[in-house]
């Protein structure tokens, strides 16, 4: 399946895209989709219902999705599991393909009318044309955003295809983010009836050691967390002081972490 190209897209549409990151980038990170990052994102792409899901392919089931509305379960999973999965679904199994992908990319419309996942999931459901975007996942799950339309409404096109393309960074950037400071959360709790060096940092100061430490420069820093260079390098001092040391790496080395020990930050979570 070919990529989508930002060349099609037009000033309107990198305005919206860096219009979404703007309007997210102070959402909570306990979770890398609460529904408010939900809502934003059925701006991005007009007229569809968009939700984050999580499917267990071994036990053929879908625990999460989150909507506009919050988190919750499907109703109809069984029904789901029994006439499905759907074509996008099954193309990512076959293929471990996460590109931004159009439900008639994989299928054609007419074959799919005819499934019986259209027939008695999605179109009694009134859902139509649907567009997926792949998300890194555990062995055996899947991770997706999947936007839907209303039944009889247009296709999604190419501009919306392109869109979630160039986003996809972004969004691994935030699942990052938000797995480091779940770990740093966990680790300043234990720290808290503790005499461990870094128990006097605060949870920015841990996350930017934890990313100087990863190799990352100020700059860098500053970009990821939507700061800028000059916040980066007081949050450092006051870890440096705090920690009594003079540079990066030794801060680094009084927390216990490296570059080998921060490249989980990189990594998917978990699904479920």
């Amino acid at each position: 399946m070919s990529r989508g190209s930002a060349s099609r897209l037009g000033s309107r549409d990198f305005e919206a895209i860096l219009g979404f990151l703007a309007s997210t980038r102070q959402l909570d990170l306990e979770t890398p989709y609460p529904s408010e990052l939900i809502a934003h994102l059925a701006v991005l792409v007009e007229g569809a219902h968009p939700l984050y899901r999580e499917n267990d392919l071994v036990g053929r089931r879908s625990p999460l999705m989150v909507d506009a509305d919050g988190r919750h379960e499907d109703d109809e999973d069984e029904l789901y599991w029994t006439v499905g999965p759907c074509p996008i679904t099954s193309y990512r199994s076959l293929t471990g393909d996460l590109s931004a992908a159009r439900l008639t990319d994989v299928v054609a419309w007419r074959r799919y009318r005819e499934s019986p996942v259209y027939r008695e999931y999605f179109g009694p459901g009134g859902v139509g044309y649907m567009l997926d975007l792949g998300l890194p996942a555990s062995p055996g799950w899947q991770r997706t955003l999947l936007f839907c339309r209303a039944r009889g409404e247009r296709d999604f096109s190419d501009r919306d295809r392109d869109v979630l393309e160039l986003l996809q960074p972004h969004l691994r950037a935030r699942e990052a983010r938000s797995a480091l400071r779940r770990r740093l959360l966990d680790e300043a709790l234990v720290d808290e009836d503790s005499s461990d060096a870094g128990a006097s940092l605060t949870l920015r100061e841990r996350e930017i050691v934890f990313l100087a430490a990863r190799g990352k420069t100020n700059a860098d820093i500053a970009a990821e967390l939507w700061i800028t260079p000059g916040t980066v390098k007081k949050h450092l001092e006051n870890a440096y002081l705090k920690l009594g040391v003079s540079n990066r790496a030794a801060a680094a080395s009084r927390l216990s972490v490296g570059s080998h020990d921060a490249s989980w930050a990189g990594r998917a979570p978990s699904a479920g």
